[in-house]
């Protein structure tokens, strides 16, 4: 007779992620390590059901790149408990996500209604075309919207990622709850989590600062307490027996193709199982978003290649936080170093 948990067990030993290091022997001599320095990583951690395997905090060398000048200036919050913590960019649209679906399971939303029933007047648009934007269009990255919230296609019909038009989800649920974003985030998410060095933190814009164009609210985090943030979608939106997500389809269809223009995207969530993809520069590219890393990988990525990935089968979180790498496709190749 065939024992099927020996099969499960062999598939899990034969799939493609096997990591290579574990805190204990992750030193100068193991080529992740190196990697990891040579591409201006400032924290890295991956977890494996449930037990932190690495824990690495590095320091980031600085340099006249004005990249590095921003990450110094701009995306480092400085240290706390002598980890890294920082604005960790774009990765803050993923737990807005997860923030969107509480807000409309406790009914203070509904993700196809319009965002000026919660917020107002908010775009360039005249008022009968503002109000054909959703929710559900910004969680998808399809309002139709330009960078100066002036109008490019009708909702729906193209993918384009707008930091920008995304933000106001922040003013949505600010304004649908009545709290503001940090009491929010700690009473929905953080104190349940045991996210305690994490916070939203408001921008300075400017010459010296962010782009207008980016999101009013940075979230200030450590590789840690997103770690924890991980663990927590791993678990299918549960912390012990308490089920913080019970909005079950909300939470499913957060990580599946959320529209038919850019299969890579679910609802402010980056998916790695897809035949076609498209990123930030628009254009329509075959085969997987990150060929080299696990096909079913789930992510959240932010400028500088700040990464949470989420590997569902094999128990997996990985966690890399850092200033810019000097590989160009570190997203991708940084699985190779992994496997």
């Amino acid at each position: 007779m065939i024992n099927l948990s020996n099969i499960l067990l062999a598939v899990l030993l034969l799939s493609p992620l096997s990591i290579v290091a574990s805190t204990k022997n992750f030193d100068s001599n193991n080529s992740l390590h190196n990697y990891l320095i040579n591409n201006n990583t400032s924290s890295f951690l991956i977890s494996e059901k449930g037990e932190i395997i690495i824990d690495q905090e590095f320091e980031v060398q600085k340099g006249y790149d004005p990249r590095s000048l921003m990450y110094s200036n701009l995306l480092r919050n400085g240290f706390i408990n002598n980890r890294s913590q920082e604005d960790v960019a774009s990765i803050q649209k993923s737990l807005v996500s997860v923030l969107i679906g509480i807000a409309q399971q406790k009914k203070l939303i509904d993700i196809n209604n319009s965002v000026s029933l919660y917020i107002g007047k908010w775009t360039q648009l005249e008022e009968e075309k503002e109000n054909l934007i959703t929710i559900k269009n910004l969680l998808t990255m399809t309002s139709g919207l330009d960078t100066t919230l002036n109008y490019s296609s009708d909702p729906g019909s193209q993918w384009f990622y707008n930091s920008r038009a995304y933000s106001y989800l922040i003013d949505v649920l600010e304004k649908s709850s009545g709290i503001q974003i940090n009491d929010l985030s700690s009473e929905w998410l953080f104190k349940e989590l045991e996210m305690k060095e994490t916070f939203w933190k408001e921008r300075r814009k400017g010459i010296m600062g962010f782009p207008k164009d980016s999101s009013k609210y940075g979230l200030v985090t450590t590789a840690k307490d997103l770690l924890k943030f991980g663990e927590f979608i791993l678990n299918g939106g549960e912390v012990g027996t308490n089920h913080i997500i019970s909005d079950i389809d909300f939470f499913d269809d957060s990580f599946s193709k959320s529209q038919d223009l850019n299969e890579a995207y679910g609802y402010l969530w980056w998916l790695n199982n897809t035949t076609s993809f498209m990123t930030w520069d628009k254009d329509l590219s075959s085969g997987n978003l990150l060929p080299k890393a696990p096909e079913e990988t789930i992510l959240a990525l932010g400028l500088g290649s700040r990464i949470l990935a989420i590997i569902p089968s094999q128990e997996i979180v990985l966690v890399r936080l850092g200033s810019f790498p000097n590989d160009p496709n570190f997203n991708n190749n940084l699985w190779e170093y992994i496997q």
